[in-house]
């Protein structure tokens, strides 16, 4: 018996991209809240449902059949422009150090050109690529949840796990890097 993957749709109007769409919309808030310093509750409510709308979109695209080409761009570029985000404005409030924001751009800026250059070539999510998003997202929650008074404890455990977030970046990065550069020949 053989197994086919659902070929994605062309277009773009689908409830998993309006999920992804409203990830990236979070990202602006989530951004002001933490660098402002204000309403920590409220910031880690919304990192929760940046990080809970990945899977969210993912899992609705294959329960309800609505994979598309532009959902496959978009997703990984709300997810990547998200954690950038997140990692760079708990940097600026001082509470991440900066070279967990300066690995996690890196990468992503270094992909981004060679993707331009290689004209979008898209790679499927490797497994660590997607260990990495989750480790990287809970590190980042748990540093919001630290400013919390009564769960100051959890910010050093959200640091050491954006900072080893930060590294699986790296290595998965590497990994993209290479299939990408592959995929050109």
């Amino acid at each position: 018996m053989t197994v086919t993957q659902p070929t994605p749709r062309r277009g773009w109007v689908t409830v998993p991209n309006a999920v992804t769409l409203l990830r990236l919309l979070l990202v602006v808030p989530v951004f002001i809240l933490i660098v402002r310093g204000v309403m920590p509750e409220l910031t880690v409510a919304l990192l929760v449902v940046f990080g809970a709308s990945d899977w969210v979109d993912g899992y609705l695209a294959r329960r309800l059949d609505q994979m598309s080409i532009v959902g496959a761009l978009f997703d990984p570029i709300a997810d990547r422009v998200g954690v950038a985000a997140i990692a760079l404005a708990l940097v600026v409030g001082g509470h991440l150090p900066v070279w967990v924001a300066l690995v996690i751009v890196g990468v992503d800026a270094v992909l981004l050109v060679v993707s331009i250059l290689t004209r979008l070539r898209v790679t499927p999510a490797s497994v660590l690529g997607k260990v990495r998003t989750a480790v990287l997202m809970v590190g980042l929650v748990l540093v919001a949840a630290g400013l919390l008074p009564a769960m100051a404890a959890l910010a050093t455990l959200g640091v050491i796990l954006a900072s080893v977030g930060a590294i699986l970046h790296a290595v998965a990065g590497a990994g993209y890097l290479r299939a990408i550069i592959a995929g050109g020949r």
